[in-house]
């Protein structure tokens, strides 16, 4: 496992107001591949299982609600009663967290920005602190879901072993936390060698 800095963000594991579809049927434990040019596949995977109806919730009225998490809410919501399971997200990007959360309406998930500058950021050269934030995120929540966009940033900055040895102490942990991550790739910014390594370790998404 990497080492862990002292200085990592601190994250909080909160779900999402429900929506009126449910999530995809990805199973826990395990690290998915999704090969496309742009992330926008696995954004739609991502947001359809942190704000998707709980699949074990089976109350005849259940409804989309904006007071999940909300401990002063006196209304009957029949939504908060699948807290336990339902799913909550954390995302690394190298878009901006703002956009990501207009553009995929997301008010309550952690996002953080893979870049040198600016607030929320994680330091792309820094695998240490973007592994600490996962695993205390995965510790804490009870169906953790995580998503890191644009892992050839991170590759550039460290090289490809170094990212390697990352992904598979993530495999690691999802597996211990019957976790989800979801990492697309464009196969284009790979070489053969490099995609068919990371593609060994994780099962594929097709799209």
């Amino acid at each position: 496992m990497l080492n862990i800095f002292k200085r990592k963000p601190k994250v909080v594991p909160v779900t999402e107001p429900v929506e009126n579809f449910n999530g995809a049927r990805l199973k826990r434990g395990r690290v998915y591949l999704v090969k496309e040019l742009k992330s926008e596949a696995a954004f739609e995977i991502f947001v359809s299982l942190i704000k998707g109806a709980c699949a074990e919730c089976r109350h005849p009225e259940t409804f989309s609600c904006e007071s999940i998490g909300c401990e002063r809410c006196t209304l009957l919501c029949p939504c908060k009663y699948c807290m336990q399971s339902r799913a909550q997200g954390l995302c690394f990007t190298i878009n901006s967290p703002e956009e990501i959360r207009q553009k995929y309406l997301l008010q309550t998930s952690p996002i953080f920005w893979i870049s040198k500058h600016g607030n929320d950021s994680i330091n792309p050269a820094n695998l240490e602190i973007m592994a600490g934030t996962i695993y205390d995120f995965v510790k804490k929540s009870k169906n953790p879901i995580v998503l890191l966009d644009g892992i050839e940033y991170p590759i550039i900055m460290n090289g490809f072993t170094p990212v390697l040895k990352f992904l598979h102490d993530i495999r690691e942990v999802a597996i211990l936390h019957r976790a989800v991550f979801i990492l697309p790739v464009s196969p284009a910014a790979l070489d053969e060698r490099e995609l068919a390594l990371i593609e060994r370790i994780m099962d594929r998404v097709d799209l």
